[in-house]
């Protein structure tokens, strides 16, 4: 079965046809066609005048052409650039992320259906109300923090906040952007995402990770005990080589300890059941308690350790097993990253109320590339995994997590191969 098949010309193929064409009658009309009799002048005048006709309409087409392109072009580009009203609310109001518009007060002018679902309230009741009142949360702290921060005019982006109403808990990130309109009006545009699908797999591998630190601690436990009798053993003495593999085996199940107590540590951040219990503190007790736990370690790398200790701080009130956390680890890592023979600087001191502490190895460094994501869970540098390759990359999270719930900050500075200096700064008026 057979099918026709349409043909299609192109433009130049179009306009060589035509012109064949009528080249070939005009040939015809020559060859067959006696001019003798022609008057000359006048069939010039009707070539010129037929030609002038068929460029004219030719070039009449071209500008209209043209014409429709650019206003087409104008009318698309117009488009882009101010999206019709009709766009903007069909966008607004069907939008799967929650909007709501708040005037200068930051009382609700309007909202979309997904925002009135989130937050568990029809629009009749959100409208004419305060934005932050219609948010029932158990974290007032943090809810005074983001009136002060959009009563500021500072940008609110991408904050966790824990919305309840009646059909239960959802939480969500918050954005606020303010903008003034076209009659001058201060106005703000919100944006509420929902996560609580991602929280609850959060909360609950956290869960798990706690639960399954707690059930480990009591084997190890058990297993450090064992190993440690038989140290202690009175009877047959033990072989040079038993000896050697026991204190083998005592290592790797302190090292298997610690590794249980960090994991129970982040999952009680995650969570955050993790709070402040202040005490007072002597601080040169807790740093060389410390440094004696590494002794071992830091004498192996033959380590100079440089204490420039203040003299004018004895005792401050802190929640002492954090603080003990954040110098342990940052120590540990200043020791672990240093060159054999290299040199590790220790500091505290207090600055304007704040407690500081500044830990500064002259080892390998973290690269530049990589220091963005050096505060991140299970993160190491490319240099450390190279160098040393034992680690979980949990020290350093541990850090500022602990930091945060001290109220403080931790910053630092590295270049490779020149060594790296930590700077905790804990306000103490916060910890009492």
């Amino acid at each position: 079965m057979s099918q026709s098949k349409e043909k299609k010309y192109t433009p130049l193929t179009q306009a060589i046809l035509v012109f064949s064409i009528l080249f070939t009658m005009l040939l015809g009309v020559a060859f067959f066609y006696d001019f003798s009799t022609t008057n000359t002048p006048a069939l010039a005048f009707v070539i010129a005048l037929t030609g002038s006709a068929l460029i004219s309409r030719n070039i009449y087409d071209l500008a209209r052409s043209n014409e429709k392109v650019k206003k087409m072009a104008k009318i698309m580009a117009r488009d882009l650039m101010h999206p019709s009203q009709e766009l903007f609310s069909e966008v607004y109001h069907n939008s799967p992320v929650a909007y709501l518009m708040l005037d200068e007060e930051g009382n609700v002018m309007s909202a979309n259906v997904s925002a009135t679902r989130l937050l568990g309230s029809p629009l009749s009741r959100l409208k004419g109300n305060y934005f932050f009142s219609c948010i029932g949360t158990s974290s007032s702290e943090h809810i005074v923090f983001l009136k002060e921060k959009f009563s500021n005019g500072v940008v609110v982006s991408d904050e966790e906040i824990e919305i309840t109403h009646s059909s239960g808990v959802v939480w969500a990130t918050l954005s606020i952007l303010q903008y003034n309109s076209k009659e001058g009006e201060k106005m703000s545009l919100v944006t509420l995402v929902d996560i609580t699908k991602q929280k609850e797999i959060d909360t609950a591998k956290s869960e798990f990770v706690s639960l399954a630190s707690h059930q480990l601690r009591t084997p190890i436990a058990g297993m450090r005990w064992s190993t440690e009798l038989l140290l202690m053993d009175d009877g047959d003495p033990l072989t040079k080589q038993q000896r050697k593999y026991i204190d083998r085996l005592l290592g790797n199940i302190k090292r298997m300890g610690g590794l249980v107590d960090d994991f129970l540590q982040v999952s009680r951040f995650d969570l955050g059941t993790r709070k402040l219990h202040s005490e007072t503190v002597n601080v040169e007790n807790l740093f060389e308690d410390i440094i004696r736990e590494q002794e071992v370690i830091s004498a192996g790398k033959r380590i100079n350790l440089n204490r420039k200790y203040s003299e004018d701080v004895n005792e401050i009130v802190v929640d002492a097993n954090l603080l003990r956390m954040i110098v342990s680890n940052i120590y540990v890592n200043a020791i672990k990253y240093s060159h054999i023979g290299g040199s590790v600087d220790i500091l505290y001191k207090i600055t304007d109320g704040d407690f500081t502490i500044q830990i500064k190895d002259y080892g390998m460094g973290i690269p530049t590339s990589e220091q963005v994501r050096i505060f991140t869970k299970v993160f190491r540098a490319t240099n450390a995994v190279r160098e040393v390759p034992d680690g979980t990359g949990l020290g350093l999270y541990i850090v500022h997590r602990a930091v945060e719930v001290m109220k403080g900050r931790v910053t630092f500075e590295s270049e490779e191969n020149k060594g790296t200096i930590f700077t905790v700064v804990i306000p103490l008026d916060t910890t009492q």
